[in-house]
């Protein structure tokens, strides 16, 4: 906690200010896989029939083939050999969905939907955060993969996006920067508090970090912050940053019991 005597009048500002370090925005990627993701369980579970299949195994596909190596490179990170395994063999084999045999189908149906789970329940045990943070890249993609897969086998997608789901608040947990507040009083000559500056830093497992600053001048705030968005920003290099800005829509396309 740090004090200051000042004489004058502070000038007061409403802007809200966020800044970052590290990356200043999230690393590109080939695609935007919370908007692939997000299409993917719309159109499996939108009422167009066949239709809205189709267009989630188009989406998939050309996603999975445009950024095959950059998800490979991800595979290779994941310390779980069974994780990385089914997952390399699901993002392989995807492409050729329709050209499989009712023998081949049945499998690799049946191998995307344990992977999904299998990623779930290795999130769940890891306590590393990069280790949290390599499988989490790659969930979203597996679980796309595994309900395209299963809705080809004619199987509803519910089940699948529920665990997605759980995996996505998982991950926004487990993935959680640090925070902390830094205070200045300001006081004038006669020891009466003026100002009060908090200060809002996140620091994320990678290094990456966000800070905002907010202001009360005589008790009253004069700049606010959003706590939640510099929390977000914090972390907007992490597969946190994917399971944030997917949850909102996907939660909402769970059907009502």
């Amino acid at each position: 906690m740090k004090h200051r005597i000042v004489t004058g009048i502070i000038a007061a500002t409403t802007a809200m200010v966020i800044t970052v370090s590290g990356s200043a925005q999230p690393a590109r990627a080939a695609v935007s896989w919370p908007q692939i993701i997000i299409s993917v369980a719309s159109h499996l579970l939108s009422n167009s029939g066949g239709g809205g299949l189709e267009q989630a195994k188009r989406e998939i596909i050309a996603a999975v083939e445009s950024s095959k190596q950059e998800i490979l490179n991800h595979i290779d990170a994941i310390a779980a050999a069974d994780v990385e395994a089914c997952t390399e063999a699901a993002v392989t084999k995807i492409a050729q969905i329709d050209n499989m045999p009712g023998s081949l189908l049945g499998p690799f149906v049946n191998g995307a939907v344990d992977c999904a789970a299998l990623s779930n329940a290795y999130l769940n045990a890891v306590q590393d955060p990069r280790a949290a943070d390599n499988i989490g890249r790659v969930m979203g993609i597996i679980y796309s993969i595994a309900m395209v897969a299963f809705a080809k086998y004619g199987f509803p997608v519910t089940d699948l996006l529920n665990g997605l789901i759980r995996g996505y608040e998982n991950l926004v947990v487990k993935l959680a920067p640090a925070c902390r507040d830094d205070t200045i009083r300001e006081y004038d000559s006669l020891g009466r508090l003026v100002t009060v500056e908090i200060t809002h830093t996140c620091v994320a497992h990678n290094g990456d970090s966000a800070s905002g600053t907010e202001i009360y001048y005589l008790g009253r705030p004069t700049r606010t912050i959003d706590r939640n968005l510099i929390n977000k920003n914090a972390t907007r290099n992490t597969s946190r940053w994917i399971a944030q800005e997917s949850l909102p829509t996907l939660i909402p396309l769970r059907p009502v019991a």
